[in-house]
């Protein structure tokens, strides 16, 4: 039992750190320090927002909630993730996001990133501010020790997406969310999310909390930079390990996903989304208007 109360420690927090990383969600609960959006955006009601849990060899592991809130060219992610059931009870945990930018020929573009996370107690924050050219610049608080320097090299880091970001899947009309490469950076590691198709049809998740039309994906995880081999990790890189199923939103023209299988050394591990609410869009002009 002992053994494996240390391979679910090892495990929770890895998984759902990349299932958050991967495919982000929504709005940060009271009790977790916040990183700080565009006023104009403080107060918006996102367009889309989610709630989601994850089970890990049938198990709860963790759970959080996750938002985007969409104008025609520009967007505002934020997601929470918890740890949750059992295994709180020796690794507690909490993971925030938050992330702005644009949307370019079907392309999010950040300019913003945020990161906050809660271990046992310990709190770290870090931000990644983008230039013109797509450059994200780092700061982290505390400020990283000698032995954590970044490993990832200038010109890997430009033109990548944050872990939010990489959420948020844009098509043009009749396009095929699956058929894409991620380069994502993270402001620490660095790697590809290469998706493919894999199927077409309906999925209902956990608690009916989506129940319609999705696409099935198959997702392979590449290294690049910064990151450690681990045997969860290895297990990324085959094929068939992970699939996402990717719903519409917006009207069509945005993919979020509602469920994420992912095998791991401990079992199969789903996150699905329990309970998913969209909102009409608002006029950005109406709701700086407003904030004033």
């Amino acid at each position: 039992m002992a053994r494996s109360k240390y391979a679910i420690r090892r495990t929770v927090p890895a998984w759902t750190a990349l299932a958050a990383a991967i495919f982000a969600l929504a709005p940060m609960p009271v009790h977790v320090a916040a990183a700080p959006v565009p006023p104009e955006l403080e107060t918006e009601q996102p367009s889309i927002q989610a709630d989601y849990t994850v089970y890990i060899g049938g198990f709860m592991a963790a759970e959080g909630t996750v938002s985007a809130t969409l104008h025609d060219d520009t967007y505002v992610m934020r997601s929470f993730l918890g740890v949750a059931g059992v295994p709180k009870n020796f690794f507690d945990a909490k993971w925030t996001m938050e992330s702005s930018g644009r949307i370019n020929e079907a392309v999010p573009r950040p300019d913003w990133f945020a990161f906050h996370s809660s271990e046992k107690g310990k709190i770290k924050y870090r931000e990644m501010s983008y230039d013109a050219a797509g450059r994200p610049e780092m700061t982290f608080e505390p400020p990283l020790r000698p032995h954590e320097e970044i490993r990832v090299l200038p010109f890997e880091r430009q033109n990548t997406l944050d872990p939010i970001s990489a959420l948020l899947l844009p098509v043009t009309t009749n396009g095929n969310p699956c058929t894409r490469r991620l380069a994502v950076f993270d402001g620490k590691h660095r790697y590809d999310l290469q998706l493919a198709f894999d199927s077409e049809g309906t999925v209902t998740t956990r608690d009916k909390g989506y129940s319609g039309k999705a696409i099935r994906c198959s997702v392979q995880m590449t290294p690049r930079s910064g990151m450690r081999q681990t045997s969860f990790t290895r297990m990324l890189q085959q094929r068939d390990n992970a699939h996402i199923w990717l719903a519409p939103m917006n009207g069509g023209n945005i993919y979020i996903p509602v469920r994420i299988q992912v095998r791991t050394p401990i079992g199969g591990a789903v996150m699905d989304v329990v309970r998913l609410r969209q909102y009409a869009a608002k006029e950005p002009t109406a709701t700086a208007a407003a904030a004033k």
